[in-house]
């Protein structure tokens, strides 16, 4: 035994996050997306209690473009994937890829002591894994 630990979530989460409110208006939030060069956002609840979401492009491709919807009258909430999977940042990537994939999600929400301190995509941790693997056990 090495005593090194396998990589966790913290080496490869996308961080800062963009965060946007459930109610801004979907075509405002396909400008910010593209003015930032990002393809998703954290999208946060504009009640208490509210459910957190993610929105990314393939929400839009498969909620506005397939379905022929227009863009206006829609908000970021209406589009967003929910409810979300959260991993903390200490999270072995191997054990965050199992939970994404039980739940059949492309992206974890990275919480720290109640605040959201970054993203993790199944692409991050396939280029990790493809890169450098899954670190030493």
């Amino acid at each position: 035994m090495t005593g090194l630990k396998p990589y966790i979530v913290d080496e490869i989460m996308t961080s800062p996050v963009i965060t946007v409110p459930a109610s801004m208006p979907a075509e405002d939030a396909v400008h910010l997306m593209r003015s930032k060069h990002i393809h998703s956002v954290v999208v946060e609840p504009d009640r208490p209690g509210g459910a957190y979401g993610i929105m990314t492009q393939r929400d839009l491709l498969k909620k506005v473009v397939a379905a022929d919807r227009p863009l206006f009258n829609l908000t970021v909430g209406d589009l967003m994937s929910s409810p979300l999977i959260t991993v903390s940042p200490d999270t072995p990537i191997k054990q965050a890829s199992i939970i994404m994939l039980d739940a059949n999600i492309r992206r974890a929400v990275v919480m720290k002591d109640g605040k959201l301190v970054g993203i993790v995509s199944d692409t991050d941790i396939f280029q990790c894994v493809e890169e450098r693997g899954w670190g030493p056990d």
